[in-house]
């Protein structure tokens, strides 16, 4: 597979990234709804938003995203506030095209530490080690933060200087 990628959203993206989202089997509507929110704010805004985009292509269609962004309050840490990659996709080298793409981005931007928050349910198990195979650490889990039996697991990662 050949996959492109590019830091600039358009509007017609967001259809397809729907679409990426819902492939996945993961997101609830709700969730798909404050995704799209969020997309809808880079694109009104920009950087002032506090997000920055990279959008995957695949054959010229979106086939999956990362919207990430300096946490507030912080001098150096830096946080992926979503990632998907269209189901059929998983597993042939596309997330970590953009996780790579997002870690020079942060680098290049002088962060430091980047944080990913996600949920602890069994069907994230493999999130999860998505994200431990690109050395981010488990950092700590609450249980039942979303909802019963639904905790959030914080990961991080300390990237160095280059």
């Amino acid at each position: 597979m050949s996959f492109t990628f590019r830091d600039v959203l358009f509007k017609q993206d967001l259809r397809s990234l729907t679409a990426v989202m819902e492939s996945t089997g993961l997101f609830y509507n709700f969730e798909i709804e404050v995704a799209l929110e969020v997309l809808q704010s880079y694109l009104d805004q920009g950087e002032a938003s506090g997000y920055y985009c990279i959008i995957a292509m695949e054959n010229g269609v979106c086939a999956g995203y990362a919207v990430y962004g300096p946490t507030p309050c912080t001098r150096s840490g830096w946080d992926i506030y979503w990632m998907a990659v269209r189901k059929d996709l998983q597993g042939q080298g596309l997330g970590s095209g953009l996780i790579t793409r997002m870690e020079q981005a942060i680098l290049i931007r002088n962060g430091k530490q980047i944080w990913i928050e996600t949920s602890g349910r069994p069907d994230y198990l493999p999130t999860r080690k998505f994200y431990e195979k690109h050395k981010y650490l488990k950092m700590a889990e609450l249980p039942g933060f979303y909802a019963p039996g639904d905790s959030k697991v914080i990961y991080g990662k300390t990237i160095p200087f280059s």
